[in-house]
């Protein structure tokens, strides 16, 4: 199909939404595949009937959704992504930063799903599977020997297991939700104490893997998430009060 075929004129709406709403159609029924250049722009706008400047906000919001790539200079141009779990993360982490999802829900979120993949692990984990969470938990164990905390190697461990349950839908979502697990942690600094406490928990779940102990496996994963969003809360608590700290100094320094 060519392109002057796939890009139709557009209905009574806002045009840069129309547009994005075109496009992500496109890319999601497949006849814009990962890697496919799209028309310049002054060719999307002849095509689609509108402005440049509307073809130009809609790019913009393509490329923040995770649907599109702009590259700039001699071989530059709009280029189609392969959509995966960023797109579906950019939606949580607007939805955690506008505070429409609570810390209590992504934990009640992350107890329900990986609690339930966990299952899907047991039985499907192989030896390399179990090779890379023996690598992560020791190069874990090295950092944490080293004084420093591994936010990368926790995350990388629940994407392991993700992987090792060999769905790749379910994937997606883990990696999705691990990457706003990912940007709250950044945000609310644990200590090494807190580090040494999930790798004892990540140990734990390994070894109930190795020995196929579904149930355990499971009890201890649950166990492990419950106690991860008690210590968000009290980062949170901790947080907050360095901010508010910070606020009074502030309003203190301008009244001297």
């Amino acid at each position: 199909m060519q392109m002057s075929e796939m890009f139709k004129p557009l209905e009574a709406r806002r045009a840069f939404e129309a547009v994005t709403e075109q496009i992500k159609g496109l890319v999601c029924s497949g006849q814009l595949k990962p890697g496919d250049k799209l028309p310049t722009e002054r060719e999307l706008a002849t095509l689609f009937g509108t402005g440049r400047m509307v073809v130009r906000e809609s790019l913009r919001l393509l490329e923040h959704s995770g649907f599109v790539q702009i590259k700039n200079g001699y071989k530059g141009g709009v280029f189609v992504k392969d959509v995966g779990a960023e797109v579906m993360t950019g939606s949580i982490v607007d939805l955690v930063k506008l505070g429409r999802i609570s810390l209590e829900q992504l934990t009640e979120t992350r107890i329900e799903i990986e609690s339930a993949i966990i299952g899907l692990v047991a039985a499907r984990i192989d030896d390399d599977d179990l090779e890379k969470l023996r690598k992560n938990i020791e190069h874990t164990e090295q950092l944490i020997s080293e004084g420093k905390i591994s936010r990368d190697g926790n995350v990388t461990f629940h994407l392991i297991l993700a992987q090792a349950a060999k769905n790749p839908l379910l994937e997606i979502i883990i990696e999705s939700i691990m990457n706003v697990v990912d940007s709250v942690v950044n945000w609310l600094k644990p200590t090494l104490l807190d580090s040494e406490r999930i790798l004892r928990a990540h140990k734990a779940i390994y070894n109930a893997l190795c020995k196929k102990e579904v149930g355990s496996a499971k009890k201890l994963m649950r166990d492990h998430l419950v106690d991860v969003g008690a210590m968000w809360s009290l980062w949170l608590k901790s947080r907050k009060k360095q901010i508010d700290r910070s606020s009074g100094d502030t309003t203190l320094s301008r009244h001297k």
